[in-house]
């Protein structure tokens, strides 16, 4: 049946380019060429008959016996009947329903002082697939931190920074789960070793979703890759220039026996500026397993970067250096940051922590400075931390910011924004993030 109807033939010709882009992805060799064969073809067809259409489409696009079961299947799905159509439709809109049913009732449950917390569809989405049981003990969590003592509406940022956490590592788990039951084994041996290794997988896994089984061989290779990384900065360091610049008095004096021809040059002594490193981790409860890691990774530079001070902070600062430096070992020292901190279990306030470190230890914040902070950006009172974070990176010589939280996250919170316009924001939630910011910085 001859195409008279513009309107139409653009219908037609634009459903007709989507079906072959799905034959071609399915590997079927459809060309330009053919496409407009197709089109002459069902010029002479009767379009109202699906048996017709079928045959003139195939005859045009099918090259062989064996790609025919594919076309058929895709035909079938693509171009149906109107009320099976409608049928469709009716059944995609019951699911749009129950969906946005679902996520307002997860919106409900998941409040602070009668407020919704501030979370993204896909969190809400994971709160829901969670199950029963696990959502129960969230709820809970919730409603003893939202009746606890002295606890106000200001602390909300808190607590959605935990329940996005949380959130995250059950998704991770539930990532690590299927991927096993795919490979059909535990994650170890022939399941997740067929493709990677095992240092492989925990340098991507996601720092919080290590488990306390594999936690021995990622703090091994914690301590591999920062003996790599001080080995780099030695080499860096020795294979320098030696010598500074022409000293043109010493070399005058050199050269008087010679009657003032100039054989020899002396150059100064070249000056090495040592290096400092400041590492300024938060503790609170959605940081600490990242912050921890990046402990480890430096303390395996100790030797290397002499200057390294360390602090924490939550709603307060505190100075660990002296526990980094001392005679102590690393087990210690976590166990300082992360059982008997004085900041342990506060709201995180950046700005109050910037400011007694501005104000307290000028004597750290030099052109030969590097701040590592190590933080999610969550925050209270933002612009005071803003204001106090501007007044930092004036006195040293820059800041490096390591961010656990994924990318795709950041622009929904202005405290990301807001930082990363003022220093380097870099994704690390990661070991080969860690080890692949840090490489090129130190």
């Amino acid at each position: 049946m001859p195409l008279n109807n513009k309107l139409t033939s653009s219908y037609l010709e634009e459903n007709l380019a989507v079906f072959i882009n799905l034959l071609r992805q399915e590997g079927l060799p459809v060309s330009t060429t053919e496409m407009f064969d197709a089109l002459k073809a069902l010029e002479h067809v009767d379009l109202s008959s699906r048996e017709e259409f079928k045959s003139a489409l195939q005859a045009t696009l099918v090259k062989n016996t064996h790609d025919r079961g594919c076309f058929n299947r895709l035909f079938d799905n693509f171009f149906v009947p109107p009320e099976v159509q409608a049928q469709r439709n009716k059944q995609v809109e019951h699911r749009k329903k129950q969906f946005t049913h679902e996520l307002d009732q997860a919106r409900k449950e998941l409040q602070f002082k009668g407020e919704n917390l501030q979370l993204s569809p896909e969190e809400l989405v994971q709160y829901r697939s969670m199950s029963k049981e696990q959502r129960e003990k969230l709820k809970q969590f919730m409603y003893k931190t939202e009746t606890g003592v002295n606890v106000e509406s200001r602390f909300r940022p808190i607590l959605e920074s935990v329940v996005k956490s949380h959130l995250r590592y059950c998704k991770n788990q539930q990532g690590q789960s299927n991927r096993q039951d795919e490979t059909g084994g535990s994650g170890r041996g022939e399941g997740a070793g067929a493709g990677k290794n095992k240092d492989e997988l925990l340098r991507e896994m996601d720092i919080q979703a290590i488990t306390k089984t594999d936690l021995p061989e990622a703090e091994q290779l914690l301590q591999q890759l920062s003996r790599k990384l001080a080995v780099k900065i030695l080499r860096r360091r020795r294979s320098g220039p030696r010598s500074g610049v022409l000293d043109l008095r010493r070399s005058l004096r050199e050269n008087m026996r010679y009657g003032g021809t100039i054989f020899k040059l002396k150059h100064k002594p070249k000056r090495r500026s040592r290096q400092q490193i400041l590492l300024l981790c938060d503790v609170s409860g959605s940081m600490k397993s990242y912050s921890t890691f990046v402990i480890q990774f430096l303390h395996g530079l100790r030797e290397t970067v002499r200057d390294l001070s360390c602090f924490t902070f939550a709603d307060r600062l505190e100075n660990l250096t002296g526990e980094l430096k001392g005679k102590n070992d690393l087990q210690y020292l976590l166990d300082r940051v992360i059982r008997r901190s004085e900041t342990w279990g506060g709201g995180t306030n950046l700005g109050i922590s910037l400011e007694v470190l501005n104000k307290k230890y000028p004597d750290l914040l030099n052109n030969r400075t590097s701040v590592i902070v190590v933080s999610d950006t969550k925050t209270i009172a933002l612009d005071q931390a803003a204001k106090e974070l501007g007044s930092l990176k004036d006195r040293v010589k820059r800041v490096i910011w390591l961010n656990p939280m994924p990318k795709e996250q950041w622009p929904e919170y202005r405290a990301v924004g807001t930082f990363a316009e003022m220093v380097e924001m870099w994704p690390c939630n990661t070991i080969a993030q860690l080890e692949e910011v840090l490489t090129g910085r130190l």
